[in-house]
């Protein structure tokens, strides 16, 4: 209870300066100087006549907040005519009255060829504007994020991981999603997508960079349906068929997405390992074929009570069967004694995800302040069977063993944010957040001999309870921000079968954030950045069930695991098109995968583990260039990464390059040429060891009326195929991922019907869904 009293106080305790954010606000009239009753477009642009942002007028008002000083113009438009004010400079928040001249320029219509800024850097982070490139043409959202800078999707392509940073926090506008939440969204919704090296401490404290992907936000009414199909050409067939409805009236909307893909999955990964104090020699090779037909369904409501306040309402759900064979080729050898053992395993897998969100917001115009609350529920239900057959030496499958795993989740999360401004140079965010998680593990292992069945039942519970205070202010050419989050966590694993308590842990963390700007003019700026965060493992790697792989390799969780915590200072400058970025990171106990031998069992493990420490830096350049109809955006960085371990045997850590460009040619009026890729050099890390990759992709995209047609051919060189090796404890191995590339695909997506005037926004509750 001291602990909650605590993070009350910290609210009313702490005081420092807020950043500014000059805001714009206008009121139209028309030549009789009556307010203009009907809703009129507003339209901000900057100096280099680039939109900025926009919205509808209320009561003939309107507002843009969060600008920076400098020079815009603005635009109104309306069905009879659109009008363009005169330039002017910001420098303090401005109040404006235009007088509004209909049909002062009729139209019929009205075409805008303009070169957008699909590619931007601002202290650091890089944005890229989705909706108007050519990345809106991909088949879906996991291809998307494959083409973006410093992105790694994993060979079996359920993973991210950024270059330099490990695994990456993941919203979906500002709600936290998971992997599996991400794939059910269809790329013709993504506005843009964020790529944030240097997060604050509101979007959470794990993780060392986040990816926040914006969807768009209509701002017409109508209804609007979107079909899409894509047939793609992998080491097998898989078809992905999509549609998106969306319906808004005045202040209501609402919109239905579904999708039915036929993925005919592929995934094999291999090992070469050796024990030398047990004289033992093995290779291995896992294969997995399934038919994994998945489901997905979608639906959220948005309503506007007024012109800043409004509710919403979502859900979503994920169904997917995998059944099929792994297949697992094993050559051993023992003190001299040589097996070949071929393992057949059938699975029949069932996995769920139910998501849903509320959200208010509410806006106190009165004291310029705006409070957002929100509540979350998510449910993640996982159930397979396994049946295993050994063939030992060719003489013929023989029946080992049966396994039945159920695994299930259940998060519930609320959240509150309060963000108030004192005149034109501070701010202040403020806000506290509950979580509270249950898993359940299930597992029975039957054996063929005389071995008795095996039970194991574990059941996990982690609550957390995390306040924040975030502030700012300017002077002059100066921006100061600090924030500070604290989070109490309790957690407990329990495990059934043997009465016993495996985890039980209570806990304080203070994760603070810092944050210097420098704004030498509009064209040169640099910051330097403070930031504490931890990585929490997923629940489903704290229980111990696993995955049987052959009579010597199992696949299992790790009940032991404990967070990892990090420092960064990372530092950033623009100059014009430039953008140099620079940091330096430790981590205390990162965690990793590897074969761990254990000495009871016999048999190598592979499964997470806890590394003593991780050390990192990086210094890196991002420009995007522009010639005629050839459009760039290239990202390139100098890494050094080093983890250790008193139980690994290290080698001397060696600096690595990596380059990512991706590439738009336009050809003609509706067709463009697409080139991406990224290379990465061979590089040590102390205890692990990875190969060089250098993956090209090629591409073709074109629309003819309501239709968008996109050829993409991914990985020419086929070099999709990630290698690790290390030492750790009595095992040196030698692992390899084979990707399931080249990837052929085809896509086709047509459009129905058209919106009119649209708002709809959604904000992030649950914060730790991933885990699950």
């Amino acid at each position: 209870m001291k602990y909650i009293l605590f993070q009350v106080l910290l609210f009313t305790s702490i005081f420092t300066f807020a950043q500014n954010e000059l805001k714009i606000t206008g009121t139209i009239f028309n030549q009789k100087d009556s307010k203009i009753n009907q809703p009129i477009d507003v339209y901000l642009f900057d100096s280099e006549n680039h939109l900025i942002k926009s919205t509808i007028t209320q009561d003939a008002k309107f507002e843009f907040n969060h600008l920076n000083s400098g020079n815009y113009h603005i635009q109104i438009s309306s069905e009879e005519s659109i009008q363009n004010e005169k330039p002017f400079l910001l420098e303090k928040d401005a109040e404006l009255t235009i007088i509004y001249h209909p049909k002062t320029q009729e139209i019929q219509e009205v075409t805008i060829e303009e070169k957008r800024k699909n590619f931007s850097v601002e202290n650091g982070n890089i944005t890229l504007e989705i909706a108007n490139s050519p990345l809106n043409k991909l088949p879906t959202s996991i291809d998307l994020l494959s083409k973006l800078p410093f992105i790694r999707v994993d060979a079996n392509g359920e993973g991210l991981n950024f270059v330099g940073k490990g695994v990456p926090l993941l919203y979906i506008d500002n709600q936290r999603v998971d992997f599996t939440t991400l794939s059910g969204i269809s790329v013709e919704d993504i506005k843009s997508v964020e790529i944030i090296r240097n997060p604050s401490v509101k979007y959470e404290s794990e993780g060392k960079a986040v990816i926040k992907i914006n969807l768009k936000k209509s701002r017409k009414d109508g209804s609007q349906l979107s079909i899409s199909e894509t047939a793609m050409f992998q080491k097998k067939f898989s078809n992905y068929l999509n549609a998106n409805f969306q319906h808004k009236k005045n202040k209501t909307e609402w919109k239905l997405n579904a999708a039915y893909n036929q993925i005919n999955h592929w995934e094999s990964n291999g090992f070469d390992y050796q024990v030398p104090s047990e004289n033992i020699k093995s290779d291995y090779i896992i294969k997995s074929i399934t038919k994994r037909p998945q489901t997905i369904f979608g639906g959220s409501f948005y309503q506007q009570i007024n012109e800043n306040d409004y509710v919403t309402l979502s859900v979503n759900a994920n169904f997917r069967p995998d059944v099929g064979d792994n297949n697992t080729v094993t050559n051993y050898s023992e003190n001299g004694n040589f097996n070949h053992i071929k393992t057949l395993n059938h699975q029949n897998s069932s996995r769920a995800t139910f998501n849903s969100i509320f959200n208010y917001n509410k806006k106190l115009t009165e004291i310029d302040a705006n409070i957002f609350t929100g509540l979350q529920y998510k449910r993640e239900s996982k159930n397979v069977d396994y049946d295993f057959y050994n063939d030992i030496n060719n003489s013929g499958y023989l029946f080992n063993q049966f396994r039945n795993q159920h695994y299930s989740g259940n998060v519930y999360s609320g959240r509150i944010d309060v963000e108030k401004k004192f005149g034109e140079k501070y701010l202040m965010e403020l806000g506290g957040s509950f979580t509270t998680a249950e898993t359940k593990t299930d597992n029975k292992t039957n054996y063929s001999e005389t071995l008795p069945i095996e039970y194991f039942k574990y059941n996990f519970r982690e609550s957390n309870i995390a306040s924040y205070l975030n502030l700012g202010s300017t002077f002059n050419k100066w921006q100061f921000k600090g924030g500070l989050r604290m989070e109490t966590t309790r957690a407990k694993g329990f495990d059934v079968v043997e009465n016993s308590t495996k985890i039980e842990r209570n806990y304080i963390d203070w994760f603070p954030n810092a944050e210097i700007t420098f704004e030498q003019d509009d064209k040169k700026t640099f910051t330097l950045n403070y930031r504490k965060s931890i990585s929490r493992p997923n629940y489903s790697n704290l229980a111990s069930g696993g995955l049987y792989g052959s009579p010597y390799v199992e696949y299992v969780g790790n009940p032991d695991l404990i967070p990892t915590y990090s420092n960064t200072v990372s530092f950033a400058m623009n100059i014009n098109k430039w953008s140099l970025n620079a940091s330096v990171y430790s981590s205390k106990n990162p965690m990793g995968y590897t074969l761990v031998y254990d000495e009871n069992s016999h048999i190598s493990k592979f499964t997470m583990v806890n590394f003593e420490k991780e050390l990192g830096a990086n210094v890196g350049l991002d420009y995007p260039f522009n010639w005629k109809k050839w459009s760039s955006q290239n990202s390139l960085s100098l890494n050094y990464d080093k983890t250790e371990d008193s139980l690994a045997i290290l080698k001397k850590s060696t600096p690595y390059l990596y380059f990512s460009t991706n590439n738009t040619v336009v050809l003609r009026k509706y067709l463009s040429f697409l080139l991406d890729g990224s290379y990465i050099t061979k590089r040590v890390e102390g205890l692990y060891e990875g190969n060089a990759m250098c993956l090209v992709n090629l591409g073709f995209t074109s629309s003819v009326s309501d239709f968008d047609f996109t050829f993409r051919y991914n990985d020419v060189f086929r070099q999709m195929d990630y290698i690790q090796q290390m030492t750790y404890q009595k095992i040196t191995s030698k692992g390899t991922f084979f990707g399931n590339t080249p990837t052929l695909s085809i896509a086709v997506k047509y459009n129905f019907g058209k919106l009119r005037k649209s708002n709809y926004k959604e904000n992030t509750v649950n914060e730790n869904s991933n885990r699950l």
